[in-house]
């Protein structure tokens, strides 16, 4: 099972009508929950490396165990990242033939789009003009899942995880902003320890806007 676009961008207004300016909300998501924490995002030198969407993946797993709706929940995923349509125009070194392509037509092939054109020019979330993103709506065991069109028909296309992440009875935010080293949720007490233990020294409790200085990160 795949995602499905949500086209009524209105479910987010809640949050992208918020006080808060356009940069804390997109790093922690909005302001009013009762706690929030810090989640790292793995380096590849990590002891135990995880790619970001299998982070993602199990974060939002643990947040839909302190939703009402685990079946409902909204994936923003940013409209600039350049592996959703042809910008980059490269081959497949997926493919046998890709040297023999490549000295044949030096000019790289067109590559399909990550969805179809009524998705990308359709509604999107719209944060102060700063960030736009494309709405996707499913079960929270869906995650990732976006249902994009592969670049070759051996060749699937692995998207970033989504920038923000909520259940439709919002009880709590999950934000991953473009190239930040971690991600922040905000929700319940009880969801902040549950993420504590589930990630240990990767994660830990913040205040909402406290963003940590370079050398907090690297301890």
């Amino acid at each position: 099972m795949t995602l499905r676009p949500e086209p009524d961008t209105s479910h987010a207004d809640w949050f992208v009508d918020s006080t808060s300016d356009w940069q804390q909300t997109a790093t922690f998501g909005p302001a009013g929950f009762d706690a929030y924490v810090t989640i790292r995002f793995d380096t590849p030198d990590s002891q135990s490396y995880r790619s970001d969407d299998l982070l993602m993946s199990h974060v939002v797993a643990v947040a839909a165990e302190h939703t009402q709706t685990p079946g409902d929940v909204f994936f923003g995923l940013w409209d600039g990242w350049g592996d959703l349509d042809d910008g980059a125009r490269q081959y497949s070194t997926a493919r046998a033939n890709w040297m023999r392509d490549l000295w044949i037509n030096p000019s790289p092939p067109r590559i399909r789009p990550a969805f179809d054109d009524d998705i990308l020019s359709g509604p999107k979330v719209n944060l102060y003009d700063a960030r736009h993103y494309l709405l996707f709506r499913g079960p929270a065991s869906n995650v990732g899942q976006w249902g994009a069109n592969p670049i070759d028909v051996d060749t699937p296309r692995a998207l970033a995880p989504a920038s923000v992440t909520w259940p439709q009875d919002r009880a709590w935010f999950i934000a991953a902003d473009v190239d930040a080293e971690s991600m922040h949720v905000g929700g319940s007490a009880a969801l902040t320890e549950a993420l504590l233990a589930a990630f240990g020294a990767n994660a830990e409790p913040t205040k909402f806007g406290d963003v940590a200085s370079p050398e907090e990160t690297e301890r």
